[in-house]
This record gives structure tokens, sequence and C-alpha cells, in this order.
């Protein structure tokens, strides 16, 4: 009988990889053996990949067609809420939408720049870094927005005015 593993777990995210890649070569991406693989998989075991095997093993799980990258998944759930603790601050919203038009300039300029017929891969890559900024700034809006939201919209009164 199979084990119940939890979603959103490192051995639910090598289970996935493993049932998807086969576990002898999910194994030697992450060049080790197989039993050291199976043992990732086991949710009574703590053993886990290195970045770097989780990185590998998540590449070649999504090269070999899969929908997902499941142990970024893990690792972004688990740090999401912990990665940026988001002022309710109207005053710093600003800021950050002024951050991301900036990112979004830059998107702009350099996806042109990689979209022309004489783009080298170091504008493709320079486009590539641009996007994920971009990426990361709206992130940063979203949570802020959170923020506010769970904090109640509208000013809140405070000693000698508003917030």
């Amino acid at each position: 009988m199979t084990k119940q593993r939890t979603p959103g777990t490192w051995a639910h995210a090598a289970f996935k990889i493993g049932e998807h890649l086969g576990a002898k070569r999910a194994a030697a991406v992450a060049q080790v053996s197989e039993r050291t693989f199976y043992n990732w998989a086991d949710p009574d075991l703590e053993g886990t990949p290195t970045l770097a095997q989780a990185f590998a093993l998540d590449m070649a799980f999504f090269d070999a067609g899969g929908d997902t990258l499941p142990f970024l998944a893990v690792y972004q759930a688990a740090t999401e809420c912990r990665a940026i603790v988001a002022d309710p601050c109207r005053l710093a919203l600003v800021d950050d939408i002024a951050d991301t038009a900036k990112e979004f300039g830059e998107v702009v300029e350099h996806g042109l720049a990689a979209a022309r017929s004489t783009a080298s891969r170091s504008d493709v890559l320079r486009a590539m870094t641009e996007a994920a900024e971009l990426e990361q700034a709206a992130k940063t809006i979203t949570r802020r927005l959170g923020a506010i939201f769970r904090r109640g919209a509208g000013p809140r009164q405070i000693a000698g005015g508003t917030q």
C-alpha cells in the first residue's frame, strides 16, 4: 500500500517527480542512489535533497512535461508568509508602485531589445532578469495590499490625526 503524502511537503514533491520521471532517472538526475531518492519521498523520514538537487529535479520534471516545479512550490509555500511582512502603510504602497513602474519600464526597454532579430543571448538574459524583478515588485504590491485589506480600508484614528 502506498503511503499517504501530504501535498505541499518535500516527500510529496519527491514522490510526484518519481512518479513522472521514474525513481531510477530521478536518482540519476540528483546524483544519488535510488534508495536515497526513495527516502526523500518517504513521509516518515526526514531526508531532503540539497537545493541544487531539488533544482535539478524540478528542471528535469518540467522538461519531461511536468506542469509545475514541485520542490519550488513547497519552498515558496513554506516561506511566503515569512518572506516579507508587509506593513499596511499607504505611503510604502506608493513607493512599491513607483518601484514596480520603474521595473516595468525596464522590462519594456530590454524586452524590445531582446525581440530584435540582432538580439544576443545577453540581451535575452537581461530581459529575463528584468522580468523576474518586475514579478517580485508586483508580488510586493500584492502583499502590501493584502496587509492593508486585512487591517481594514480607510484611515485609522491615531493620536494627532489619521494614519
